[in-house]
């Protein structure tokens, strides 16, 4: 006589497992501290006004990677790279500014990935980022062009996460 397995019977053994990957599944997201989207009316991102982000840094000592992405409309944008800024503003005023290198394209080739008319582009801005205290921090970023209204650019994406320190990583950079 063959022995049939009910779910009820599986569930018994299946529990240990699944509170592990639930509790794997929670403690990865908590490492992010910000993954937000900007999105631009009419893919055109005005130079005046930077988009203002606010970070909730719980403890001092910790490292992060700060990554943008970038949705360029290709039809519209015509540089090879895309310039702009980025402003950390510490709770007690202290202020760093990080002006990195971010190209979306190689020559004549765009860079990323093709999500219909738009070419996706992340980049890392900064491994190993060091907030030198904890509390409320406010991240500002603008486009750097000298172009007043920068057509082509969709949307871009701030993500920060904490880094695993790895030293032999760290003597690369």
């Amino acid at each position: 006589m063959k022995k049939h397995l009910s779910f009820h019977s599986l569930s018994l053994p299946l529990t240990p497992f699944l509170f592990l990957l639930l509790f794997a599944a929670c403690s990865s997201k908590s490492d992010i501290v910000i993954d937000e989207q900007r999105t631009f009316a009419n893919d055109v991102w005005n130079r005046v006004t930077p988009e203002v982000f606010e970070v909730d840094i719980a403890d001092e000592g910790d490292y992060f990677h700060i990554d943008l992405t970038v949705a360029v409309d290709t039809a519209l944008y015509r540089y090879k790279e895309f310039p702009f800024n980025l402003d950390i503003y510490t709770p007690d005023g202290t202020h760093r500014h990080l002006t990195p290198q971010f190209d979306v394209k190689n020559h004549d080739r765009w860079k990323g990935e093709a999500d219909g008319r738009y070419r996706v582009v992340t980049k890392r801005v900064q491994n190993y980022f060091y907030f030198n205290t904890p509390g409320k921090h406010r991240i500002e970023v603008q486009q750097a062009t000298s172009q007043y209204n920068l057509e082509g650019i969709h949307a871009f994406k701030l993500h920060i996460e904490k880094a695993e320190l790895d030293i032999d990583k760290l003597k690369e950079n």
